[in-house]
C-alpha cells in the first residue's frame, strides 16, 4: 500500500526503494521505519512510500487517515521548502550552465552578465550550506557529471576563497572556476565522454582546454586579469609538472591554486565516464599526498579544515538505511570516517574499501 510519510508509524516496513530528487535511494527496501526515518522522508519532499500491510512485529498496519491538521501540514511543507531550496537552486544552475555550454559549442560568445545572473544567487547561499556543498557530488551521475562539475567547482572555490580571506574577490574567483572548463566547448565531446582511461591523443586534446577557456575570456572587460590568469593556470602544479605552461608554484596565481583544489576534490568524489567516484575522506587522503606537488600545502590544509568544520557533527543517512552522526575523520594510513549510530549509540567505522557510504545529510 502507498501512504504519505506522516501516516507511517515505527515498525512500518518499506516495500520498495524510496527515491528523492537524485538517482540514489534515500531509503532502501526492507527498512524498518523509526521516527527519524519519517523525518528524513519529509525533509526530502517524499509524498508517498510503499509499505508492507504488516508491521515488523507481525501486527497489521492501519494508516491513520486523519494524520495531521492543516496547520501542522503547512509547517511541515514550509520546513521542507526551506531545506530543499539550495539543492533545487543548484540543480537549476546546472541546467542553465548546460544550456549555456551547448550555446558555446555552437559558436555563441560567453555572456558574462548571463553567467553572473545564473551563479551569484547560488553563491549568496553558500555560507549556510557548506555540508551539502562538500557532498555535492552525490547530486550528479556519469551522464550529467560534466555540467555539474563546473557549478560544483564554483561553490567549493567560494568556500575556500572566503576561508583564505578573499571575501571581496570570492565572486570573481568563483566565476573563474565556473568558466575554467568553458574551453572544452571547442573540443569534440567524445573526448570527455569516453568510458575507461583516456587515450593519449584525447588527453593531449583535453590539456588544451585552459588555453581555449582563456581565449574565450581574454577580451572580456568585466573580468579582471587575475580571473583570466586563474582560468589559464587552474591545471598548473606547484612542482611545475602541470599544464598548459608548466610554470612553477611561485608563478601560479593564488586564485588558480584555489580552483585547482576545488577541481580535483569534486572530480574525484564524483562518478565520471573514465573513473569511478571515491569516498570524500579517501579523496582527502589522496590529495594530502600531493601537498606541495600538485597543491599548495597551506591552501589544502585550509580546505580540509573547512570540510571538517562543515561535516563533523552532521546527522547522516547511510546507504544501508541506518542513521547516525559523523564524529571523526581519519586521512592517514587507512582513511575512514567514524559514525555514531542513532539507534544504538554504537560507533562504526567506514573505510575506503567498504560498500557502506553516506547517502544524504539530514537537516
Amino acid at each position: 500500500m502507498f501512504v504519505h510519510p506522516n501516516q507511517l508509524v515505527p515498525n512500518c516496513v518499506i516495500k520498495t526503494d524510496v527515491y528523492g530528487k537524485t538517482n540514489y535511494p534515500i531509503m532502501l527496501q526492507g527498512t524498518i521505519v523509526t521516527d527519524m526515518h519519517i523525518k528524513v522522508l519529509n525533509r526530502f519532499l517524499v509524498t508517498h512510500v510503499e509499505v508492507s500491510p504488516k508491521l515488523a512485529n507481525g501486527q497489521p498496519f492501519q494508516p491513520d487517515q486523519d494524520f495531521t491538521d492543516k496547520e501542522e501540514q503547512h509547517k511541515v511543507e514550509h520546513d521542507q521548502l526551506q531545506h530543499s531550496t539550495f539543492l533545487e537552486q543548484y540543480q537549476r544552475a546546472v541546467a542553465d550552465y548546460q544550456q549555456m555550454f551547448q550555446q558555446w559549442q555552437n559558436g555563441t560568445m560567453i555572456d558574462i552578465h548571463q553567467v553572473r545572473q545564473m551563479i551569484v544567487p547560488l553563491l549568496e547561499h553558500i555560507d549556510h550550506n557548506h555540508a551539502d556543498i562538500f557532498l555535492i557530488a552525490n547530486q550528479s551521475t556519469k551522464l550529467s557529471y560534466f555540467y555539474h562539475h563546473s557549478v560544483s567547482m564554483s561553490l567549493l572555490t567560494a568556500i575556500l576563497a572566503k576561508r583564505l580571506g578573499f571575501d571581496k574577490e570570492s565572486i570573481q574567483i568563483s566565476i573563474a572556476a565556473l568558466l575554467a572548463d568553458s574551453g572544452m566547448a571547442k573540443l569534440n565531446k567524445t573526448h570527455f565522454e569516453k568510458n575507461g582511461k583516456l587515450p593519449t591523443h584525447d588527453y593531449q586534446q583535453i590539456k588544451k582546454h585552459p588555453t581555449y577557456s582563456y581565449r574565450y575570456l581574454e577580451k572580456t572587460p568585466t573580468l579582471t586579469k587575475a580571473v583570466k590568469l586563474a582560468v589559464l593556470q587552474h591545471h598548473e602544479r606547484i612542482d611545475s609538472h602541470g599544464y598548459p605552461l608548466g610554470v612553477p608554484g611561485e608563478k601560479i596565481h593564488p586564485y588558480a591554486k584555489i580552483i585547482a583544489i576545488a577541481d580535483a576534490y569534486h572530480a574525484m568524489t564524483a562518478d565520471r565516464y573514465y573513473q569511478e567516484k571515491c569516498l570524500f575522506f579517501s579523496v582527502i587522503s589522496t590529495m594530502k599526498k600531493q601537498e606541495n606537488q600538485q597543491f599548495d600545502r597551506r591552501y589544502l590544509n585550509v580546505f580540509i579544515t573547512s570540510l571538517e568544520d562543515a561535516l563533523l557533527g552532521e546527522k547522516v543517512y547511510l546507504s544501508d538505511g541506518r542513521i547516525g552522526t559523523l564524529v571523526a575523520l581519519e586521512y592517514e594510513d587507512l582513511p575512514e570516517i567514524m559514525i555514531q549510530l542513532t539507534e544504538t549509540n554504537q560507533i562504526i567505522s567506514i573505510g575506503e574499501r567498504d560498500q557502506l557510504m553516506i547517502n544524504h545529510l539530514i537537516k
